[in-house]
């Protein structure tokens, strides 16, 4: 015990300074000297709400993977075992899944992955081109801030596209087209845009089709019309885009 207050005496002044450099949303048991850790990385010490988001992802990631087909039960007490966890925060982890369309419970019968609605997709198609497409007719002129990071990101799609890392092309490509949406300056745009699962169904379908060069270089086009003042072509670019990939997936 004399070792741990020591341990937690010397480390107090740089986990108290982690602690402010990640925004204060973190906690860990700096008694017992643990250090802190990025968000994503599980620890007895991250309160329930990142448990919660980690919990989300993992579930996300066997969807994406195919190793959670449609139909596939998900038992909070078998998830709550696997991730050494309540199931409070397992059930609000199903519970956000639920409510953006990824899962379906029913009474008596539990949580199970839901088949993808065509219907429902060409739905959330529709409303997201429609938000990336006004999007950019809003967004121009662009501050060059803003150019740069749609730069930083296409160069990021690039490097995974050579080494086929579908997951950090995606992330790389929800990145982009978030700030576009972003630069708009529209507060209930960004919401709405994130409230769907677009980007989920983008990630099935570029795993269904693969990565091909065309799709990074319609960002390219995107980039090049919003750097010379062409919203109206930026915007048509991206509802082209997304309609693309809503063929690939109902396939």
């Amino acid at each position: 015990m004399r070792a741990i207050r020591e341990q937690a005496k010397s480390d107090g002044p740089l986990l108290h300074a982690r602690i402010q450099e990640d925004g204060g949303i973190r906690k860990f048991a700096s008694g017992f000297g643990l250090k802190a850790t990025p968000r994503r990385h599980v620890s007895m010490g991250l309160p329930r709400i990142s448990m919660r988001d980690h919990i989300r992802d993992a579930i996300v990631a066997r969807i994406l993977d195919g190793s959670a087909p449609p139909g596939t039960r998900l038992k909070e007490m078998a998830l709550a075992r696997e991730f050494s966890v309540s199931q409070a925060p397992v059930r609000e982890a199903l519970r956000e899944l639920e409510a953006l369309g990824l899962l379906e419970s029913e009474r008596y019968r539990g949580t199970r992955v839901r088949s993808i609605n065509l219907d429902e997709l060409r739905d959330a198609c529709e409303l997201c081109a429609t938000i990336e497409e006004a999007s950019a007719r809003r967004a121009v002129p662009c501050a060059r801030a803003d150019l740069q990071c749609l730069e930083h990101n296409l160069k990021l799609m690039r490097r995974a596209s050579r080494k086929r890392d579908t997951d950090a092309y995606m992330d790389s490509a929800a990145a982009f087209h978030r700030h576009v949406v972003q630069m708009s300056g529209n507060v209930q745009f960004l919401r709405a845009w994130e409230q769907m699962t677009w980007n989920i169904h983008a990630r099935i379908a570029l795993r269904r089709i693969g990565l091909t060069k065309r799709y990074t270089e319609k960002h390219a086009d995107v980039l090049a019309a919003l750097r010379a003042g062409d919203g109206d072509e930026a915007g048509r670019l991206l509802r082209d885009m997304i309609g693309q990939i809503f063929e690939a997936d109902s396939t």
